[in-house]
């Protein structure tokens, strides 16, 4: 089988994985599955050869909710994220300096049309967008005064800075100044 090798069942596409041609597949609604084959083993009377049966592999999710697979090959075994397999099969591969994206922020739905080939920055701002950014959910800063609109101002690199805070900053600041000067 090809690269390009795709079988249509039903409403389920499937593809090639790139790199495991003949071994595995993945679907675009976010499967992977392997293929029929026949596995050489070593035993002690030499060489068997085993049919093994092809089936839909199961993932396991990462601590940050993304899904991945083993697979196996030659003896040697990877694991890949379920949404590059996908976007490589059925996009292409990943072009340099980008990321694999989740336009509804659910790391877990890895169906062809939630996903997108994009910056890592714009990867961020999709995080800001859909709350799961861990700094954006915060309410309070880390002294415990609360991000309101009049307690708030924009920092230079696009984060938040809490003005209660700056304010004690800079009498610490023009306290030690002082200290200095006597």
């Amino acid at each position: 089988m090809s690269y390009r090798t795709s079988i249509v069942t039903g409403m389920t596409e499937w593809r090639d994985i790139l790199g495991y041609e003949g071994y595995y597949q993945v679907s675009d609604d976010g499967r992977a599955r392997s293929l029929d084959r026949t596995v050489e083993c070593r035993r002690r009377g030499g060489i068997q050869l085993w049919n093994r049966r092809g089936r839909v592999l199961s993932a396991g999710a990462q601590p940050c909710g993304h899904m991945v697979v083993v697979l196996h090959r030659d003896g040697v075994r990877k694991t890949r994220s379920v949404h590059s397999l996908v976007l490589e099969a059925f996009v292409g591969p990943r072009p340099v300096g980008m990321e694999c994206c989740h336009n509804d922020g659910d790391p877990a739905n890895n169906t062809l049309g939630n996903l997108r080939w994009d910056t890592p920055s714009s990867n961020v701002l999709d995080q800001v967008r859909h709350g799961t950014h861990l700094a954006s959910r915060r309410s309070h800063c880390k002294n415990g005064h609360e991000f309101t609109p009049e307690n708030t101002f924009r920092l230079k690199g696009g984060g938040r800075g809490c003005r209660a805070c700056a304010r004690i900053n800079l009498r610490k600041t023009r306290e030690r100044a002082r200290k200095r000067a006597m």
